[in-house]
């Protein structure tokens, strides 16, 4: 725990200082996203979810890109998920948001069943040190870097992140 938590912190003052270098080698993604599902699936096993995902036909079998920065924010992303889901199930879908000449957007979706976030705190949700709900550290522990890490890694390779969520009844992040 204490190694992640140094990692975010190192990761997050790397970006800020623009140290952080990005690749920009082939990637596969339906690769990674069975590597996270693998990664991922015990944990959420241990507390009865279901965890699938969905790729679009469309979707190329490789381009160019980050892997690992790819992997470092579905596992955020999917790890959040499964934190904050006591029951009910995980997504991730993978699908063609934009085709250029020679160049395709991909869109990623994550999405539980979980605890939700509350409409006036959804605008905070990637801000540092941030959590949801101010008793989710003492409940569910974490630092709040992990979502602000996130985001800044899918801007830093000139995407988006965005956040729709019911309290109650989940989340749904999609870069």
């Amino acid at each position: 725990s204490l190694l992640g938590i140094v990692n975010e912190i190192l990761d997050l003052s790397k970006i800020e200082a623009g140290k952080l270098d990005l690749e920009k080698v082939r990637l596969e993604p339906r690769r990674i996203i069975n590597s996270v599902m693998e990664v991922m699936r015990y944990r959420a096993e241990e507390k009865g979810l279901k965890l699938d995902a969905t790729i679009a036909n469309d979707v190329p079998a490789a381009v160019m890109g980050d892997p690992t920065r790819l992997h470092q924010v579905l596992m955020n992303l999917v790890g959040n998920a499964v934190k904050f889901t006591g029951q009910g199930s995980i997504r991730i879908a993978l699908d063609v948001q934009e085709r250029l000449n020679d160049a395709v957007m991909l869109r990623c979706t994550v999405t539980d069943t979980g605890i939700g976030i509350a409409p006036e705190r959804l605008a905070r949700v990637f801000d540092e040190f941030t959590q949801a709900e101010s008793d989710h550290t003492r409940r569910f522990g974490g630092t709040g870097l992990g979502l602000t890490i996130c985001k800044r890694l899918v801007e830093m390779q000139g995407g988006t992140v965005s956040v729709m969520s019911t309290p109650g009844q989940g989340s749904s992040f999609t870069f």
